[in-house]
């Protein structure tokens, strides 16, 4: 994989942020799932292990925003 993240072009507060990162993704993220396929990997089980994974990471980064907040830092 050779495909770089690009860095963000909008400012945090931008509503647009979030589609400013899926598009920053999107490359390395097709030769992500390419490399799986040349593997041997399905796309049925490459889709399937990223959502879990993307999944796994959403739930660890909620849980530092959670530990993070005033309330558990007291």
């Amino acid at each position: 994989m050779t495909q770089s993240v690009q860095a963000p072009i909008l400012s945090e507060t931008s509503q647009d942020r979030e589609i400013n990162c899926e598009v920053a993704l999107e490359a390395a993220f097709g030769e992500l799932v390419a490399a799986a396929l040349a593997q041997g990997w399905t796309p049925q089980e490459t889709a399937a292990a990223l959502v879990n994974i993307a999944a796994e990471h959403a739930q660890k980064v909620d849980e530092l925003v959670v530990d993070a907040s005033p309330a558990h830092t007291a």
